[in-house]
């Protein structure tokens, strides 16, 4: 990710922007976001263009998923797609508790139900780790 300032100049990048451009973070700094966007173009690697504006400030994220094996990017689908449910209810009955007036009961139990869900969310998310680090070779880092 790339922050890019009002003046439209790149202000900030994190590691992992500075690695997939291919140049230091202090040639990246004060470059202005066309010569940016000009120099991402000759990387051969497709991209895509996502920001996110906060005040003066747009965070400009360059996805790409071509570096990623393609049994890598199942597994993480199948991942997303069990996270999906959880989130989902979690989002619902939090929804709710914000946006209705339930008596002291029912916000007790759609509490329990949000709590429910998130502990659904981190056993899942555990349950993947552990089958990360179990197809891991020996010696590497997950």
């Amino acid at each position: 990710m790339a922050l890019i300032g009002n003046t439209g100049t790149v202000e900030a990048a994190n590691p992992a922007f500075v690695s997939s451009a291919g140049m230091a973070l202090e040639q990246l700094l004060g470059m202005e976001e066309a010569d940016l966007d000009a120099h991402l173009s000759t990387l051969d690697l497709p991209r895509r263009r996502v920001e996110v504006s906060v005040d003066a400030l747009r965070a400009v994220h360059y996805l790409c998923n071509s570096a990623v094996p393609k049994q890598d990017m199942r597994h993480l689908a199948r991942v997303a797609e069990a996270l999906r449910e959880p989130l989902a209810s979690i989002y619902g009955f939090t929804e709710l508790l914000l946006t209705q007036n339930y008596d002291e009961p029912t916000r007790r139990d759609l509490t329990a139900m949000v709590l429910e869900q998130v502990e659904e969310l981190g056993n899942l998310i555990n349950e993947r780790l552990d089958l990360t680090r179990q197809t891991d070779p020996p010696g590497s880092s997950a």
